[in-house]
């Protein structure tokens, strides 16, 4: 008996499913990786309370933690998964970046004022949750949209 042409394209819409089922498990991150990010994220903010050679050390700094995530990741899940994807993950990236930049420009903007350091360790502290919080919707997001 043979094989239909939409009995092939059935099989392979099949294995597609099940590969971007497998895909968003293995893409469920650990609490530590989200706070990771969100860590990267807060010391990015905060970072105009720093003067600034050291400033430049801090962002060298974020950079290879980056680094870190992304070797760490391809260790643990055998790959990357990019948060400015295309889909509904990419609004939840650009709503992140949105408020990140937000929040770094009001310390940037603290900072040139004069403003206190407790102050911008305060906005730092709340990039932090804000970036928790939005990697794992995120997650969840990527998850959903692979059909976990």
């Amino acid at each position: 008996m043979t094989t239909t042409f939409e009995d092939e394209a059935r099989a392979a819409l099949a294995a597609k499913s099940d590969a971007e089922r497998q895909l968003a498990a293995a893409a469920n991150c650990p609490p530590w990786r989200h706070a990771a990010f969100a860590a990267i994220m807060a010391v990015i903010v905060t970072s105009p309370a720093v003067p600034l050679p050291a400033r430049l050390l801090l962002i060298v700094g974020t950079l290879l933690a980056m680094a870190v995530i992304v070797r760490s990741d391809r260790k643990r899940m055998g790959m990357f998964v990019n948060g400015y994807r295309r889909g509904k993950t990419l609004f939840v990236s650009f709503a992140m970046l949105a408020i990140d930049l937000s929040l770094y420009a009001y310390n940037v903007w603290t900072s040139e004022e004069g403003g206190s350091t407790g102050i911008i360790l305060a906005v730092g502290a709340l990039a932090f949750v804000v970036s928790a919080i939005g990697s794992i919707i995120w997650q969840r997001v990527f998850a959903r949209e692979l059909g976990a």
